[in-house]
């Protein structure tokens, strides 16, 4: 630990957007990485282990998120957001993540037995044993997180991050292999966590534990707090996987995770990068006015770059699914397309979290995600014992409510954001994909009637699509074009040349003149 990591240093604006450029930058280069060997780990793992093996590790997996809110958030994420800390208040952090990861790693082991078994089933309580160190592991690594999101050291996250799936990957498909099945899947992700904690307190290491009344609970005052709204959060995303976990089978539950991967989780692979960016660089911004700019461009390039990613995924999923993952996955099929809508509308709301938090509102995002998390519950119970795609439904319109709630709730009466920001937020990316649906779809269908190949139809399908959405994005939006321009110009190495090759020439010559400005 050094000076830098007590005080934080005012910002301007444009400081700030080079930060946050400098953080997509090497975010986006670890997730190409990350992405490869996830990918190919899942399409091996895919075919090593049935469905009901997925169904089986649904509800341990939930609990590696679990980890890091109850650490980070509570004792982490307040040394992210104060202006100023001393020593002690990290001292204080540190021991209250170790302390809170020891007991929640107790719980589990004293509670996977009686009530795992008879809410998931004796195999799934087995893995809840396997899983349980993940809290402390959470524990080691939250302050040393912290300490590098306070320097905005966006390169050395990226590459921990970047390393650590890389082993969570190899390591369960290496125990896939030895014949391993849902063990597998929880103890590469437990290696996972292992890797992060360690690469973490070698980056940043962090002072030894002590106690300190008066700096715990300035801490805890916003943490906890922050990590009730976090609990809530990884509640809301997980509440259909544990319900469908007790009311459906192995199999039904295995099917229908992979489907709220694919539609919904699998965006957040994008939406990450922003995530790992909004609240440490939105705590940084100087006033209310300047974070609500930040948000909406934000929030439009977002949108902008994910939502023709979720259509192309509803036009090809009927091809897609079935050869990257194997025909026993093929009834995942209807439930993908349907969850794509529930996760474009989730990468709109990407960030309103990290900005509340940011804003100092925890409390009225906690409240917020209780009712929430209640309705999503009520919902996916209602739903379940229909089916997985009437459940694929009940996710989408739990979604719909979220975002007008949203909109209409937390920006509107908290942060004083006006609830046309909906509209210019969401409208030219969804229209863009609108346009693209109706120019692929057809493409898609004809090519399948031919029984053209795999690979043809995916690439034709891909290079239509993506000239249809840009077309349409140029000519009828190109506010929101220049945003995404400018950003790829900021981002990418040898931008001109790319930009002169890509783009039109009056709109690549735009996104120049904004990037150098």
């Amino acid at each position: 630990m050094d000076e830098r990591d007590f005080e934080q240093e005012d910002l301007s604006t444009e400081e700030l957007k080079q930060a946050a450029v400098a953080g997509v930058r090497w975010t986006t280069a670890a997730r190409v990485g990350i992405e490869i060997i996830t990918l190919a780990s899942a399409v091996v793992l895919a075919r090593l282990i049935a469905p009901a093996g997925f169904g089986e590790a649904v509800v341990p997996l939930i609990f590696v998120p679990l980890g890091i809110i109850l650490t980070f958030e509570g004792f982490g994420s307040a040394l992210v957001q104060r202006k100023t800390i001393e020593r002690t208040h990290v001292e204080a952090a540190v021991l209250a993540s170790l302390l809170t990861g020891v007991v929640l790693t107790g719980l589990t082991l004293a509670l996977a037995e009686p009530v795992g078994k008879p809410l998931f089933g004796a195999d799934t309580a087995k893995l809840l044993l396997l899983i349980s160190p993940v809290f402390v592991l959470a524990g080691i690594g939250a302050v040393p997180r912290s300490m590098l999101w306070r320097r905005l050291d966006f390169r050395r996250v990226s590459l921990i991050e970047m390393v650590a799936l890389a082993v969570a990957a190899v390591a369960s498909v290496a125990l896939a292999i030895t014949g391993l099945d849902a063990e597998a899947i929880v103890l590469g992700a437990l290696s996972g966590s292992l890797v992060t904690s360690a690469l973490l307190v070698l980056a940043a290491p962090p002072p030894l534990p002590r106690w300190h009344h008066g700096e715990l609970k300035e801490i805890m005052g916003f943490g906890l707090p922050a990590s009730a709204a976090g609990l809530t959060s990884v509640a809301i995303t997980n509440a259909t996987l544990a319900v469908a976990a007790v009311r459906l089978s192995p199999s039904q539950v295995g099917l229908f995770w992979r489907a709220f991967q694919l539609g919904v989780i699998y965006q957040e692979k994008i939406s990450g990068i922003m995530i790992r960016l909004a609240f440490p660089v939105y705590s940084r911004t100087t006033d209310l006015n300047e974070l609500r700019r930040f948000h909406e461009r934000a929030t439009r390039i977002h949108a902008a770059v994910l939502l023709p990613l979720l259509t192309l995924l509803i036009v090809t999923a009927p091809d897609l699914v079935p050869w990257l993952f194997g025909e026993r996955w093929a009834p995942a099929v209807g439930p993908v397309q349907i969850l794509c809508v529930a996760g474009m509308i989730a990468a709109i709301l990407t960030g309103y979290p990290q900005i509340m938090l940011a804003a100092g509102k925890p409390r009225a995002l906690l409240a917020f995600n209780v009712c929430l998390l209640a309705l999503y519950i009520l919902a996916s119970w209602i739903a379940a014992p229909h089916g997985i795609t009437a459940l694929a439904y009940a996710v989408v319109g739990v979604h719909v409510a979220l975002l007008l709630s949203v909109y209409g709730v937390l920006f509107k009466r908290v942060l004083g954001i006006p609830v046309k920001r909906l509209v210019t937020d969401l409208f030219p990316a969804a229209a863009s994909s609108v346009l693209m649906l109706a120019v692929a779809n057809p493409v898609a269908e004809l090519l399948r009637n031919q029984q053209a190949p795999i690979f043809l139809l995916l690439a034709t399908v891909g290079l239509v699509g993506a000239w249809a959405y840009l077309a349409a994005l140029y000519s009828l939006f190109p506010a929101v074009w220049n945003d995404v321009a400018q950003l790829t110009q900021r981002v990418l190495p040898g931008r001109a040349v790319l930009v002169n090759a890509l783009m039109p020439r009056r709109a690549a010559q735009r996104a120049i003149e904004g990037a150098g400005s």
